[in-house]
């Protein structure tokens, strides 16, 4: 699946590796039930702690944060949603997770 972002593939966005684990991880599989934008801000509001790439702890697999970053990228925002994103009052992890990129 490849995304185009401001005519650049997301594998030059994002390490390839983290690419590759985000598509396969269970997290971002059950994100294909959120269809709306307000959905995954909502998600953000409620699951986000921190926007590092990789999990806390012992785990290597990606965070919550680039899950949902990723599935952004697979919704093709508009400019102002991102406007949105990045002015949003409720949670610095919602206007954190674009600035990712």
């Amino acid at each position: 699946m490849e995304i185009q972002t401001s005519g650049r593939p997301i594998g030059s966005l994002l390490e390839k590796v983290l690419c590759m684990i985000i598509l396969s991880s269970d997290y971002f599989k059950e994100l294909y039930r959120l269809k709306t934008y307000h959905e995954v801000i909502d998600e953000i509001y409620n699951q986000v702690d921190h926007v590092e790439p990789w999990m806390t702890g012992n785990c290597r697999g990606p965070s919550t944060s680039f899950c949902l970053l990723y599935k952004f990228f697979t919704m093709k925002l508009t400019v102002k949603q991102m406007h949105g994103l990045l002015k949003h009052p409720d949670s610095p992890y919602i206007r954190a997770i674009p600035k990712n990129v």
